[in-house]
């Protein structure tokens, strides 16, 4: 029997963490279940570590999640995205043409992460704010000595930029949360710091892992780099097939709002269950030949953005950045390879390994 929403809450459950936590890796499989929010439920609060409350509305179900994700909407509709084009071009031109002129570069650092920041930064309309955004590197949060995290960062900045939007209302993201309402009420300081969370935490370190991966493929594929110059208009359709190989976002939590017992996986009421992304996005019988990266696959039905209610609302900005990203780049430097040294987490999918990380990718102009 599924739960009504009065008689459900993760919170009051006790949800138990990811250790043994049961994970969906079917491609069909992953699709219902990222669309039956009343089986598999996101009302929960992640990364503890870091924030006392949730991402909104990532972490909460419909009709609730619904409305909030209303608010957001105007920044990252596909028209509003479309406009900042001319920007986030002229960032990768630049970033390009740096790469040519010095000869190498280290990829995270010196373009990835400015590209992602920039688009971040004109994306929430405070194009001023890039330096720092710059500054934060790969994700949001502040790595402590011990390696354990810090939400200090995030938090401060959150302050600020509400602060601001308060003081002086603008075309911001964050004077549109500001001036927000929902049931004819203000939002909370609390409903306010979960957007702005959500918006700057989500599809930061995801971009930058789905950037580095495809300078890392095309300098590994000759054949392919060589096709995408010859023919820039294929950058689209590859964009697309290295999402679903990459598959940036590997697995999401959801927690089951009532008992499972299958052949492949079980869980009781309470329990997190795992949307397996990266499994979905290599099980065999969605792609053929899904350990190959094929430029041109289609159809591509890839989960890279998830399913259902919850599909990534940033989906319209993740594609332009790549897009003009390798556009830029291969417009201006056609050849280059990883020099020897670099690490690169790798997880084992269906037999063969998947980028899932870069710690450094240091790049030579050359093939």
């Amino acid at each position: 029997m599924t739960l009504g929403r009065e008689e459900y809450s993760a919170a009051r459950l006790g949800v138990r963490r990811l250790i043994g936590a049961a994970e969906i890796t079917g491609h069909a499989d992953v699709k219902a279940a990222a669309r039956d929010w009343t089986r598999f439920s996101s009302d929960l609060q992640g990364d503890p570590d870091v924030r006392t409350y949730r991402q909104i509305p990532l972490e909460m179900d419909p009709p609730a999640h619904t409305i909030y994700r209303a608010i957001l909407t105007p920044i990252f509709s596909r028209p509003a995205i479309a406009l900042l084009e001319p920007e986030l071009r002229a960032v990768a031109r630049t970033l390009a043409a740096g790469f040519a002129r010095r000869g190498s570069v280290e990829a995270v650092r010196d373009l990835a992460v400015p590209m992602v920041a920039a688009a971040i930064a004109h994306a929430f309309g405070r194009p001023q704010d890039t330096d720092e955004l710059i500054g934060w590197g790969q994700t949001s949060w502040e790595i402590r000595p011990d390696g354990t995290r810090d939400g200090g960062r995030l938090e401060a900045y959150l302050d600020r930029v509400f602060d601001d939007a308060a003081r002086h209302p603008g075309g911001d993201a964050f004077s549109l949360i500001d001036a927000a309402e929902v049931d004819g009420r203000s939002l909370t300081d609390l409903e306010k710091r979960g957007l702005g969370n959500l918006i700057l935490a989500g599809g930061r370190d995801t971009v930058i892992t789905l950037l580095c991966g495809a300078m890392w493929h095309l300098a590994a594929s000759v054949d392919d780099r060589r096709s995408l110059v010859a023919d820039p208009g294929r950058i689209p359709a590859a964009v697309e097939e290295l999402l679903r190989f990459l598959s940036p976002l590997p697995r999401m939590e959801r927690v089951a709002t009532e008992p499972v017992d299958g052949e492949w996986w079980r869980a009781s009421v309470g329990d997190v269950v795992l949307l397996g992304f990266v499994r979905a996005n290599h099980d065999p019988s969605a792609f053929v030949d899904p350990g190959d990266v094929r430029l041109d696959r289609s159809p591509n039905p890839h989960v890279a953005f998830g399913n259902g209610p919850h599909t990534c609302i940033g989906v319209h900005l993740a594609r332009l950045e790549a897009r003009v990203f390798l556009e830029e780049i291969l417009a201006v430097v056609p050849d280059w390879q990883v020099e020897a040294g670099s690490r690169i987490e790798l997880a084992t999918i269906g037999g063969h390994d998947v980028p899932s990380a870069f710690d450094r990718l240091p790049l030579v102009v050359g093939a």
